[in-house]
C-alpha cells in the first residue's frame, strides 16, 4: 500500500514540476496545438455526418423521382400478392410450404407481401419474404434505414453489417452466433423488400445464394 501511495505522489510531483518548467510561450503553443487537435477531431466527425447526410439526401431524391415516375404512369398500387408469390424461389433439398400473403390498399398507401417457409429432411428451416412497398415509402425507408446509415455490429452474440449483392442491390446481413440464425435483407428498386432467413447456419452464405436466385433484375424493372 505504501509503495502505491509513493508512486502516486511521485507521479503528481513529476507532473507539477513539468508544468512549472514550462514557459508562458511554450504553454500557449501547447494549448494552441491541443485546441487544433480537438477542432480537427470534431470537424472530422461533423464532416462525416455531413457527407452521410448528403448521400442520404441524394438517395432520397432518386427514390422520390422513381415514385413520381410510377405515379405518372398510373402505377399507384402494390403488386397483387398472388403475383408476388411467383417470385418466391425454389430451393434444392427443401420443400416449400403453401405460400401466404396479402395486400393492403388505402388512401395514400398500398403494399403487399408474400412469404413461404421451406424445410428439408433434417427439419432445418428457411423462410423467404417479399414485400412490395409501392405506395408506402415510409415503411420501406424504415425497413432499409440501417444499411443506408453505414451501421455495423459485432458482439459476442451477433455480427451484422450492410452489404452489396453482386454490386447492385443494397442490403443488410445478420448472423446470430449462438443460435446460428442467418438472415439477409435486400432493398430492390426503392420499392421491393426481400428477407431470407435460415436456421442452423455457420455463416450467411446460404441465405445470400437464395437471395441471388430470386429474379431481382425483373423486380428492379417493374
Amino acid at each position: 500500500m505504501k509503495k502505491i501511495v509513493a508512486i502516486i505522489i511521485l507521479s503528481a510531483l513529476t507532473a507539477s514540476f513539468s508544468g512549472c518548467g514550462e514557459s508562458a510561450a511554450e504553454k500557449e503553443e501547447r494549448e494552441k496545438k491541443e485546441r487544433e487537435a480537438k477542432f480537427k477531431s470534431v470537424g472530422g466527425a461533423l464532416g462525416a455526418l455531413v457527407k452521410m447526410g448528403n448521400s442520404m439526401g441524394k438517395a432520397a431524391k432518386v427514390s422520390e423521382d422513381k415514385r413520381k415516375a410510377r405515379r405518372a404512369k398510373g402505377d399507384t398500387l402494390a403488386m397483387p400478392f398472388v403475383e408476388l408469390e411467383k417470385f418466391l424461389p425454389t430451393i434444392d433439398g427443401y420443400k416449400m410450404s403453401e405460400p401466404d400473403g396479402g395486400s393492403i390498399n388505402m388512401t395514400g398507401m398500398s403494399y403487399s407481401s408474400a412469404e413461404a417457409t421451406y424445410k428439408n429432411d433434417k427439419g432445418e428451416r428457411i423462410k423467404v419474404s417479399i414485400v412490395d412497398y409501392n405506395q408506402a415509402f415510409a415503411l420501406y425507408s424504415t425497413a432499409t434505414m440501417m444499411w443506408s446509415m453505414g451501421l455495423s455490429v459485432d458482439t459476442k452474440t451477433e455480427k451484422a453489417c450492410g452489404f452489396k449483392l453482386d454490386n447492385s442491390a443494397g442490403g443488410w446481413e445478420s448472423y446470430k452466433k449462438k443460435s446460428k440464425k442467418a438472415q439477409v435483407t435486400l432493398g430492390i428498386g426503392d420499392r421491393f423488400w426481400i428477407n431470407v432467413e435460415a436456421d442452423k447456419q455457420e455463416n450467411t452464405d446460404l441465405v445470400k445464394e437464395i437471395a441471388k436466385s430470386i429474379d431481382i433484375k425483373k423486380l428492379s424493372a417493374i
